[in-house]
């Protein structure tokens, strides 16, 4: 199921005819984004102790290593 504000920023980006509404798309984009990033700290808090701080290190530096990667090849 998608989720509601993502619905709402893409309605948003559809309708947009000005200037002033492209500058609240924006602030609903970041509002949008800033909510996934706490979610996904949240879910990375909560697996912690399961995973370890070793395990979640690693995987980190994969994907920075992995992003990188996908960075050079656009260029």
């Amino acid at each position: 199921m998608m989720n509601e504000d993502l619905l709402s920023l893409v309605k948003k980006l559809n309708n947009i005819k000005n200037l002033e509404e492209l500058e609240e798309a924006k602030e609903l984009g970041n509002s949008f984004l800033r909510k996934e990033k706490r979610q996904a700290l949240l879910t990375l808090l909560s697996i912690s102790e399961e995973m370890g701080k070793e395990e979640i290190v690693e995987s980190l530096k994969e994907l920075s290593a992995f992003l990188e990667n996908m960075h050079e090849v656009k260029e």
